[in-house]
């Protein structure tokens, strides 16, 4: 299959390209810019020039394709300002859309964010309805980033009634790049170019686990609380994309994708009892247990999420640091039910 990857040198977009190329797809990068290390890392991997906000151009690179993994963006509030974010996330998607009906691309797998319900960027305090979070609870986004998700999200389902397009929009609950090997592409040629991964695993995910509810910049990363404590491995997430691609018997769906424990180290019922006493539980969550549910996706993608940050070479070099004990026990994946 022919497959187009908008955003396809960015760290995600990075490593969906890697995998649907060791599945035997032919996959072209559209991106502003690739540099000489990423282009060594995947030289088999094809690459277009462009931006998502040029209409003609990102028609001009779907033509010929079967299918396309939209997921460049602006990841996050406060990167760009918000009429600039919003020309990239949602105009830009609208280009993805209109350029996939006019080149006849059939499929649209768009790369949401958990932001989309509100409450990774949250100004105001907000309180689940009820948990585990799931995608019928109501979305709230009170940020740029957010909206421009949920968004696109509407986007894709307006599209799928109008012009018959196939969308399924992944929700990638908080990114973590767990093993050395996924953090080749960070280290060697994007975000940490040039630095180690243990950089990154130390400005990045220690202080979720040792200050989860110290002072956090304002616009993000955002406090563990306020993303109920989901992350999910970079694998896992790119699981979902092959999983979403190969779904031909679904027309337009939207799931949250996640792991299926908390990037914290107290027990989720420890968590629960301090922030959201008041919400009431329509689950059990032992020991660990994630509070947002990947059961739509368990059950329409067959997606289920298989690496832990407990088990993992972050986990061995964070213990190695001294820090403060952290559970080691080993991970059993069917102790955590699908909700």
């Amino acid at each position: 299959m022919r497959v187009l990857v908008t955003g396809g040198t960015g760290t995600i977009g990075s490593h969906v390209a890697a995998d649907l190329l060791s599945r035997g797809h032919t996959v072209t990068a559209y991106a502003r810019t690739r540099s000489d290390a990423h282009r060594a890392l995947l030289p088999e991997l094809g690459f277009i020039a462009g931006d998502v906000t040029d209409a003609a151009r990102t028609r001009e690179a779907l033509t010929g394709m079967a299918a396309v993994i939209h997921l460049a963006a602006v990841t996050a509030p406060g990167r760009r300002p918000t009429l600039d974010l919003h020309a990239v996330n949602v105009t830009g998607t609208l280009n993805v859309l209109e350029g996939a009906v006019g080149a006849g691309v059939p499929t649209v797998i768009f790369g949401s964010s958990g932001a989309a319900s509100g409450f990774s960027f949250q100004h105001r305090r907000l309180v689940p309805q009820y948990l585990p979070l799931d995608e019928a609870h109501p979305d709230r986004p009170q940020d740029p980033y957010g909206l421009s998700k949920l968004l696109g999200e509407l986007a894709c389902r307006g599209y799928t009634d109008a012009h018959g397009l196939r969308t399924i929009c992944l929700r990638i609950n908080h990114n973590w790049i767990l093993s050395r090997t996924s953090a080749e592409f960070v280290t060697s040629a994007g975000l940490y170019q040039g630095r180690s991964i243990e950089d990154l695993w130390q400005e990045r995910y220690v202080k979720c686990l040792t200050a989860p509810d110290g002072e956090w910049p304002v616009p993000g990363p955002p406090r563990p609380a306020h993303l109920l404590w989901t992350y999910t491995d970079i694998r896992d997430a790119v699981s979902a994309f092959a999983l979403a691609l190969g779904a031909e018997h679904l027309h337009h769906e939207v799931f949250a994708i996640n792991g299926f424990d908390t990037c914290s180290l107290a027990p989720t019922a420890e968590l629960l009892a301090e922030h959201f006493p008041e919400v009431p539980c329509r689950a059990p969550f032992p020991d660990h247990a994630s509070v947002v549910s990947f059961d739509k996706a368990t059950h329409l993608l067959g997606y289920r999420p298989r690496h832990s940050w407990r088990e993992s070479d972050f986990h061995d070099w964070f213990t190695s640091l001294g820090s403060r004990s952290v559970n080691c026990s080993p991970i059993i994946t069917t102790a955590y039910p699908v909700r």
